[in-house]
């Protein structure tokens, strides 16, 4: 194994892990219309006192490190989120290389684990879901579809095509939470799950093909259930199912891996 491409993947995962801090926390500023950020503008700064970080202590994981978790300008303590969002990264990344090597595939899973996370913290924070990095998962799996990244042969020798089966997969992802919407519209005159879950439902049948939908959306329905459980009073009137569902995504996948669900169709 070679010493230089792990100390080399190490940094990526952990700039990788910073980067989606910055995301996380400019997006959902965007979101709600505060014109004073973007997601280049001002430099990175303490929450609180706003000033600015010096480039050492933008280092990942080091600079929380040097500043003893800690403000140097105010002394307020830095949310541990950030040095969390960076370790998440590099075990998740490093697991992706020691299982895969450095492949296309690799690559793509990484790519989408990487955007689906953003879309994780965001739900469960603020009950939002970037729209941009929302349509980039459906985005990434037609492409990779076509290409024959994403999906590994089945057990059944439909004579499908890959792309065939991810468009088939976002159609059933989409239309499936959209019906039911549709019928709690009908029956409650209010809308009960956000637009953001149909495109992101759909992005996961992209990904992962229609077969998987059924194992992922119960999976998915737990895990949103367990979110509840361990916060009532945030979640006691509106549930994080976005959040939910990835999480029966990243299920999903690390089972089947280990070949412990019965269908093929998987990243």
């Amino acid at each position: 194994m070679n010493v230089f491409s792990i100390t080399l993947l190490t940094i990526t995962f952990l700039s990788v892990g910073s980067l989606s801090s910055v995301l996380i926390y400019r997006l959902t500023r965007l979101n709600f219309l505060n014109n004073d950020i973007n997601l280049f503008f001002p430099r990175s700064h303490c929450v609180r006192c706003k000033t600015q970080i010096s480039i050492i202590n933008l280092i990942p994981l080091l600079g929380y490190i040097i500043q003893k978790g800690r403000c140097i300008n105010c002394n307020k303590l830095i949310s541990i989120t950030y040095p969390m969002h960076e370790v998440i990264h590099l075990a998740v990344g490093l697991s992706i290389y020691f299982f895969e090597g450095i492949t296309y595939l690799s690559f793509v899973t990484y790519l989408i684990f990487a955007i689906c996370y953003v879309l994780l913290i965001c739900d469960l924070q603020n009950f939002y879901l970037p729209f941009y990095l929302n349509i980039a998962i459906t985005l990434i799996a037609f492409t990779s579809a076509y290409f024959d990244i994403l999906f590994i042969s089945n057990d059944f020798s439909l004579n499908i095509s890959n792309i065939s089966l991810s468009i088939v997969g976002f159609i059933t992802g989409y239309f499936f939470l959209w019906f039911i919407n549709l019928f709690y519209l009908l029956l409650k005159n209010k809308h009960g799950i956000g637009g953001g879950d149909f495109i992101l439902l759909g992005g996961i049948g992209s990904i992962s093909g229609p077969l998987s939908l059924s194992s992922i959306i119960l999976v998915g329905s737990i895990g949103t259930l367990t979110i509840m459980l361990i916060n009532q009073k945030k979640y006691s009137k509106e549930l994080p199912l976005g959040a939910g569902l990835i999480l029966g995504l990243f299920i999903y996948v690390f089972f089947k891996y280990f070949e412990l669900f019965p269908y093929q169709y998987v990243i």
